[in-house]
């Protein structure tokens, strides 16, 4: 479900927003750390991307709930912020 979310958040077809960017740039971190999550062996690489992307995904709650205090609105208002 994360992935539809981040599809929507990294689309550039809006003007930009610095909560949005921000939004955009959590999205792209989060996705490349589960990309090395994917390929690491080592248990404490593995940790490290664990607490990364738990690290990220406090970011990005905190952005989206910024983003409502604001009433920012974007036309994937209903990807964003129904989790």
């Amino acid at each position: 479900m994360q992935q539809v979310f981040r599809k929507y958040v990294l689309r550039q077809d809006e003007p930009p927003h610095p909560t949005i960017e921000a939004i955009r740039e959590v999205c792209a971190r989060m996705e490349c750390v589960e990309s090395q999550f994917a390929q690491e062996v080592d248990p404490d690489l593995i940790e490290g991307c664990i607490y990364e992307m738990e690290s990220l995904r406090a970011r990005y709650r905190y952005l989206l709930r910024t983003a409502r205090e604001q009433q920012i609105r974007c036309h994937e208002k209903k990807h964003l912020w129904n989790e």
